[in-house]
This record gives structure tokens, sequence and C-alpha cells, in this order.
């Protein structure tokens, strides 16, 4: 998929080193912190060890009680850089809301404590943002998918292989998140500017709460960059929110899902279509996630029942993703079978990681 204003850089989108001045460089990397002793020391080293250098790192500590706050605070001791913020735990929308009102960065970076990024990951995305033009807000990086096993070695991108970027006005770039094309709805491996987040805020005590938020901040930019270079490595574990909290979880995820729907019909009904194709993914992913139990009856009836109402759209969608399309053929066999199928693939697919 390519945008149509795809084209290599020319020198008057160009900034200048004069115009890219200390204060406008400045990004704020928030980090919430929960329980994360066994994985936080990692992901803060891989901020440290940025090359890009103007940066502060906030570290919010969500009432954790197993030694993360204390890790913290032992970091924040040798470098000025890092602001350490210790809060009753309210959750993670409520530590990132929390952390960007502490931000005085003009870009605001998330990363996931139990995540690392690679040495040149802020210099590559704000690179990024110089390299456009200024009605850029978001600038968004590739990520690489592995395990905790793989994870111990950083796989870097073959220098050979032919990098993509590309730039989006903001119809382009909210169609891109929604038809889940190059990256997801979720806040990490990207800097946004955090005039954004003064209209847009993270729904505090929910689930889910990337799915409810990330659309609004798009819709509300002018445009976003891509970048294919995978910089965040987004470490797959068994302890994952996705993985071990999931019958908390869908139900918001859902409502928010709904929401996305609602929002786009009326705000962007230029992507619609997009949203639609988004939904649709969300009803598989919850289904196969749900046991076919009694008490999951209703909840079930309104996940196919969207199923059903979707399917014919996303399957005559060209512009949606091959695997919905597909999915949208094996939604006529039925709730059962539809569920015996969703769970053998989620699992496989799950294994691979």
């Amino acid at each position: 998929m390519r945008m149509g204003n795809d084209r290599k850089t020319d020198g008057k989108e160009e900034w200048t080193k004069e115009e890219w001045t200390k204060e406008e460089s400045l990004v704020s990397v928030i980090v919430p912190v929960y329980q994360a002793k066994g994985t936080l020391k990692d992901c803060i080293l891989s901020v440290l060890e940025q090359t890009y250098t103007e940066f502060e790192l906030i570290l919010v500590d969500d009432g954790s009680t197993d030694g993360s706050g204390e890790i913290c605070d032992l970091f924040a001791k040798k470098d000025t850089r890092i602001h350490v913020f210790h809060r009753d735990n309210f959750g993670a929308a409520a530590a990132r809301n929390f952390g960007v009102r502490k931000a005085n960065g003009v870009w605001v970076a998330f990363i996931d404590s139990d995540d690392v990024v690679s040495p040149d990951y802020l210099d590559y995305l704000t690179d990024l943002y110089k390299k456009r033009k200024r009605t850029v807000d978001i600038t968004i990086g590739g990520y690489a998918s592995v395990s905790e096993e793989e994870s111990k070695v950083w796989k870097k991108k073959n220098e050979k292989e032919e990098e993509e970027i590309f730039s989006m006005n903001r119809e382009e770039a909210l169609n891109t998140l929604l038809y889940q094309n190059y990256y997801m709805s979720v806040p990490w491996g990207m800097i946004s500017r955090r005039e954004l987040w003064e209209k847009v805020s993270f729904p505090e005590g929910t689930k889910a709460e990337d799915m409810g938020t990330i659309y609004r901040l798009f819709a509300e930019a002018h445009g976003a960059v891509y970048g294919s270079r995978e910089v965040y490595h987004y470490i797959q574990r068994k302890t994952n929110t996705m993985f071990s909290t999931s019958g908390v979880r869908n139900p918001d995820y859902y409502r928010h899902s709904r929401e996305m729907v609602r929002f786009i019909r009326k705000n962007h009904p230029e992507c619609i279509q997009a949203a639609k194709s988004r939904h649709f993914s969300t009803c598989f992913q919850i289904l196969s996630e749900t046991p076919l139990r009694p008490e999951n009856r209703h909840f079930l009836h309104l996940i196919y029942k969207d199923i059903k109402r979707l399917r014919r759209g996303v399957a005559k969608d060209t512009k949606a993703r091959k695997i919905n399309r597909c999915a949208a053929g094996l939604a006529k066999v039925g709730i059962v079978p539809l569920h015996m199928l969703l769970r053998i693939y989620y699992g496989i697919r799950c294994m691979r990681v």
C-alpha cells in the first residue's frame, strides 16, 4: 500500500539546523511502571543509550510493590534527565495521562516497561519529522515483535533491505491505522506532538485503553510520516495484558471499538469503511479469546451479530487486509465452528512468536 503523496524529500521540505532548535527538539519519553522489576532495567538502559540526547525520561511508578519504584529512584540519582513520580495504582491509562501532564517536551514518546528500543530510536523518529512537511504531527517507526528468548539479541534490520518511508495527510494516516497496515493502535513506536494530548487522553478505569485513544490522536493530527526501520522491540510475554487479562479486557475492547466506529462515522465519514474493517477485526479477535460458556452467551451473541452485519462489506472492501476478507468468508459457518477455527488459528500464531 502506497500513499498518494509518497515521494522522496526535496530540499524545500527539510529543516535546517538553525530551525531545529533545542527547545523544539525536546522529547518527553514516558514509561508507566507497574510490577516491572524483572524488565525495567533493560527498558531504562535502552533509553539512556540513545544517540539522540535531547530527551527527558519520565518514570511513573503506578503503585509498584516489587521494588520497581526503587529501581526508578536509583537511575534518577545517576541521570538528571530522569524524573520519577510515585503514585497509587490507578492503571496504565492514568499513569500515561499523568506523565503527559508532567512532560516538558514538544514531543511525547511512550515506551512500555517490558519493552526496549534501539539506540537510534529517537534519532530515527525525529529525523523522519525533519525530512517532512511541518504539518506532520506524528512520526511512526517499525517494530519487531519477538519472544522473551529472541529479545536477548537485537535483530538489526538488514542494511541492504530497502527502507520504506512515506508521508500521509490526516485521512490517509487514519485510514492506514484503521485498516491495520504498517502500524497498530498502540501509543508506543512513535512520537507525537504534546499539543495533541491537550485534546486526547487515555480513558481511565478501563482495559484496552489504547483502542479508545489512538484513533482520536490521529484524528487530531494534521498528518503523519512512517518509516519501516524496526526501532521498537515489542516483547511478547505470557504476562502481557493481551494474553493474561482477555476475560476482563475484552468487554472494554469491544466497547471502545464500537465507539470508534461511531466517532469515525460522525467526524470522519470518509474513513468509515476502514473503521468497520477495524471493528470486524476486533470482533474476530475477541471471539477467539472468549470461551463458549453460558455466562458468555450474551456477549458472544453481540460479537457474532456484528460479525454477520459487517462481513459482506468487508469481503467487498479491496482496501481491507486479506486476512479480514478471508475471515468474512468464514463468518458464514456459524458461531461454534467459527470459534473453534479461530482458537486454532490464534493458538498457532501465538506459538510462533
